[in-house]
């Protein structure tokens, strides 16, 4: 992990806050508290950030590249829950737990750089700012209620809805039937709650019915009706 003396400026570390939809509309006087305390730093692909049941003492703010957080199930697979981008904040819900420590394991899933912000300085800006408390409530509020559907849905499909779900959430997200599996195949089978060979099975078959086009991780959808059919059950009203 690479530390930057002197670098950023103060005026910086207040431009890349503005660019966190948490932080906007407060002015750089509103911030002091992070700005003054925060520290950057650059990482490699596969770096270490923190570990799960560390304590916590700061919240990461991806500036580039991407960072990646994760369990170890008993088996020793790698269960992905999330995957972070520039200027979003990790593991932010972690700050408030009484337990004070990282829940997860945090990665550089590719070469990135972050800005530690620390606790307390979030903290005591979020206690100024009741607009940011605002913020999170509806962050976490979605978020839970994401997780309820999540887990009916988890519940009560198949693994051919899952992977169909999956597939179709990454067309979404990229706007492209063409897109790269953001984790390996042995993250999403245990992401999906199902065996690897159950997912190589699936994939196989639906590339021999020309359902999807599979090169390496590289995934096109060539009939995606076909697996919005399938999610039919998943759709909700709201």
């Amino acid at each position: 992990m690479i530390f930057v003396k002197n670098i950023p400026t103060e005026q910086q570390i207040f431009g890349w806050l503005t660019q966190v939809e948490l932080f906007q509309g407060l002015d750089k006087e509103a911030l002091m508290p992070i700005i003054e305390n925060a520290s950057y730093k650059e990482l490699i692909k596969g770096e270490m950030i923190s570990y799960e049941g560390k304590p916590l003492s700061c919240c990461v703010l991806v500036l580039t590249g991407e960072v990646e957080v994760y369990r170890s199930t008993y088996l020793g697979e790698e269960k992905i829950f999330g995957i972070f981008y520039h200027y979003q904040l990790v593991a932010i819900a972690a700050i408030f737990m009484p337990h004070n420590r990282f829940p997860m394991t945090i990665r550089a899933k590719t070469d990135c750089s972050v800005l530690l912000i620390e606790k307390q300085s979030l903290l005591q800006v979020c206690k100024t700012n009741p607009i940011i408390m605002q913020r999170l409530l509806i962050r976490f509020s979605t978020k839970l209620y994401e997780q309820i559907n999540n887990i009916d849905w988890l519940t009560s499909s198949s693994s051919e809805q899952r992977l169909a779900s999956y597939l179709l959430s990454l067309c979404s997200s990229s706007n492209t039937y063409q897109f790269i599996l953001p984790i390996s195949r042995g993250q999403l089978a245990t992401k999906l709650g199902i065996r690897y060979e159950t997912l190589s099975r699936l994939m196989s078959n639906w590339r021999k019915q020309k359902i999807i086009q599979v090169e390496n991780n590289r995934i096109n959808i060539l009939n995606d009706a076909y697996l919005k059919e399938l999610t039919l059950p998943f759709q909700r009203s709201f």
